[in-house]
């Protein structure tokens, strides 16, 4: 990553690593781990719906005694997504994500998902 990016797009990575709305929970884990990832973007009917993060797993899953392969990804996904434009300035998406109290941030043009970008991401690029 470039010290001198400025905008989502630049740090953004690409594709972001998606799973199916009614996919199990012990799917979604084996993706992440596979991928080495904390996150997927949830999709149904070819749009981003979600996202399930590793913290969603533990407390909705593993801490209420639940069994991952009888829940599906969307019974604990957050959603509505929130997103941020791949054109939009490094500082803001932070600033977004501290406000929202969220690591993560879908990066969208339209409708269409081009990727994701991390807390640790933007603060590698800025520093």
């Amino acid at each position: 990553m470039s010290k001198s990016a400025s905008k989502v797009e630049e740090i953004m990575r690409s594709p972001a690593v998606s799973i199916q709305f009614s996919e199990s929970v012990a799917e979604a884990v084996r993706l992440m781990l596979q991928h080495d990832i904390g996150a997927l973007i949830v999709d149904k009917g070819g749009q981003p719906a979600g996202i399930i993060t590793d913290k969603d797993v533990l407390r909705r899953v593993v801490l209420e005694g639940r069994n991952p392969r009888d829940v599906r990804v969307d019974q604990i996904m957050s959603s509505p997504l929130i997103t941020v434009s791949p054109k939009e300035s490094l500082g803001r998406a932070l600033a977004l994500m501290r406000d929202r109290n969220i690591r993560r941030l879908p990066v969208m043009e339209g409708r269409r998902l081009l990727g994701i970008i991390t807390e640790k991401d933007l603060i590698k690029a800025i520093l």
